[in-house]
């Protein structure tokens, strides 16, 4: 077993030794610097989780969590990569030599470091590794104009793409070579993965001809008869062989992308059948293990984190809807410990409720509420309990909005927390524009990215109709949040130590700031909606109305919600400054702001909102009569 002998000495090379030599002569220019302190917080970070999870009586623990972006694939003409620079797909951090020249070997020397030191940390406590990533994966457009033969299917979402990005033809036996020699490139510097866990037709992956491709179903002309079962089940073989060839058993699971009710599954009930009877044991599809589809053993514990409040971040939710958490020893467990903010309150929750019967509703409350008389004492025990019951209302309400989760579509992805409502934003200056336009995920061009309500492509909220439903989601949400702000309030007066005070005082800034989100989504859907339609309305002001003209409900309506969210950010902007602990999820650095996570200059982002927002009061009289009372 020649891959396991070498990893003992893996953490004594240096950086680029981690790159196999053939690697090395193929290697571009570095484009990706290391960041070693950066590097080793985030170790320090794996390490505290790992032994937490231990505790908890984990076997498991995901290792691709939180790993650099691949920056080197962003686009600054295309925002779909922005979809897939987080993945750890094989072939970018353990290229094979074939693809070595298409990729930047700085990166995946770098990140195979990182790899290699948390599967170090791993074996310490006894864990192994779950490598969660998305497969067959995106490649450079470089490496199939150099191999035309090896393009696959086409897997952008079109309608949120400039370019067009293709996956590798996994038929092509070279393909199969290449993703053998990449795995073993993986249990060489990581031998203590036991499970690769893959979605499919998803940000930047899919396999050819699957009926689920964002594009349709597409591949190579030469394997088009090829049924998808013998596509897929050959693709998960070929894993688990290169890994007994590595000396390793693995398990692979492939997950299809859940289609929503507009979405056509990419495995067909008949095709998932087929699939589940082909495959041997240890590899699954959509969770059902072959050859006879018994449960795939996951073992996932279900997390309380509340992710549904993002950017948010510190808030532990635990739903109140009835679980059986796993008893005993179970053959494997992955536990999820939220967000930085969230790991010992997790862990403490976790660790109490864990082996508590919560089969039923009133189980589970009886088990939180024993909890939370832990934390709060028993006189505010209820109090605790309200909070989250408040928040677990506010959640199930958000659900109605969930194209992706509201708050970081709308906030994060359409950056509704910086961007300026003005009447005519496609006249604002590229200094206006500056903190927001680079990150929205936009594709067709600038009418569309000045379109406040048109996020991906999807118009989900657009329209007055989706306004009034948007509206009523939101004013059923607030008066929750505001409750659990209230609790916590409370529960900070009350708090007997300054540790739990300043706990408590921090979740009600947070859920604080959560309201502030929800009011400005609010306005942003609405604002949107009146704009739409005064110009469609097409109606010209007068140029000079006599003396007693009021000003139109339509007029009144827009510039008060352009007040409101003046307002509005201006009490966010203060609320962030008030504090030293993190409230929303903000990159550490500049060059780490992306579409998907906000900068770290949020604050003065926000006061430069309201300063282009109080430039342009007078554009209104261009969209309506000018009161003149």
């Amino acid at each position: 077993m020649p891959y396991r002998r070498r990893f003992a000495d893996l953490l004594a090379l240096p950086l680029l030794a981690l790159v196999p030599l053939a690697a090395q002569a193929h290697a571009a220019p570095p484009r990706q610097a290391a960041a070693p302190d950066r590097d080793a917080e985030d170790l320090a970070r794996f390490a505290r989780r790992a032994a937490l999870s231990r505790q908890l009586g984990a076997t498991q623990m995901v290792v691709t969590e939180g790993l650099p972006l691949a920056t080197w694939e962003m686009d600054k003409d295309d925002p779909y990569p922005a979809w897939f620079v987080h993945h750890a797909t094989l072939f970018k951090i353990f290229p094979p030599a074939a693809i070595q020249p298409y990729v930047d070997m700085a990166y995946a020397a770098r990140v195979q470091t990182i790899v290699a030191r948390r599967c170090a940390i791993l074996r310490q406590h006894g864990l192994t590794a779950v490598w969660s990533a998305n497969e067959p994966a995106v490649l450079p457009e470089a490496f199939f104009t150099a191999h035309p033969e090896l393009r696959g299917p086409r897997i952008d979402q079109i309608a949120r793409s400039r370019r067009a990005h293709f996956a590798p033809n996994v038929d092509r036996p070279e393909m199969l070579a290449m993703y053998r020699e990449s795995v073993h490139q993986a249990l060489a510097i990581c031998p203590e993965i036991e499970t690769f866990s893959w979605v499919t037709t998803d940000a930047g992956s899919g396999f050819d001809w699957a009926p689920g491709l964002y594009p349709g179903a597409n591949g190579s002309s030469a394997f088009r008869d090829r049924p998808l079962a013998d596509r897929v089940v050959g693709f998960m073989r070929n894993v688990q062989d290169a890994a007994r060839d590595s000396g390793h058993e693995v398990r692979v699971a492939i997950n299809q992308i859940e289609p929503r009710q507009w979405m056509i599954p990419t495995f067909s009930p008949d095709v998932l059948e087929n699939i589940v009877r082909k495959l041997p044991r240890g590899l699954a599809v959509n969770g059902r293990e072959g050859p006879d589809g018994r449960p795939f053993a996951t073992g996932r514990q279900r997390s309380n984190w509340a992710g549904a409040f993002y950017p948010v971040v510190g808030l532990v939710l635990p739903s109140f809807d009835p679980i059986q958490p796993p008893a005993g020893a179970p053959e494997r467990l992955v536990v999820d410990l939220g967000d930085e903010e969230s790991v010992d309150f997790m862990a403490r929750i976790l660790g109490v409720t864990r082996t508590t019967p919560m089969g039923t509703k009133t189980q589970r409350i009886q088990a939180l509420r024993a909890f939370a008389a832990t934390e709060v004492g028993e006189k505010d025990a209820d109090k605790l309990v309200e909070m989250w019951s408040a928040l677990d209302e506010a959640r199930h309400y958000l659900d109605t909005l969930d194209f992706g989760g509201m708050l970081r579509f709308g906030h994060v992805l359409n950056r509704w927390v910086t961007r300026p409502m003005v009447p005519f934003p496609l006249e604002l200056t590229e200094a206006e524009k500056r903190d927001y336009r680079p990150f929205l995920f936009q594709a067709k061009g600038e009418e569309q990215a000045s379109d406040l309500a048109d996020i991906q492509a999807m118009r989900m909220y657009k329209g007055w109709g989706a306004r009034l439903l948007f509206q009523r989601t939101i004013e059923l949400t607030i008066p929750r949040v505001e409750r659990a702000r209230s609790l916590a309030e409370q529960l900070a007066a009350d708090g007997e130590k300054a540790e739990a005070r300043t706990q408590w005082s921090l979740t009600a800034k947070r859920l604080q700031a959560l309201i502030y989100l929800l009011q400005s989504a609010d306005h942003m859907v609405e604002y949107q909606a009146q704009l739409d339609r005064v110009r469609a309305i097409g109606a010209k002001p007068e140029m000079d109305p006599v003396l007693g003209t009021q000003a139109s409900w339509d007029r009144t309506d827009l510039v008060d919600l352009a007040r409101r969210e003046i307002d509005t950010t201006v009490a966010l902007k203060a609320l962030l400054e008030s504090s030293d602990r993190p409230i929303l999820d903000l990159a550490p650095t500049p060059q780490e702001e992306s579409i998907m996570r906000l900068g770290p200059d949020v604050t003065r982002e926000l006061k430069h909102k309201v300063d282009v927002m109080n430039a342009h009061w007078r554009d209104y009289d261009r969209l309506f009569t000018v009161p003149n009372p």
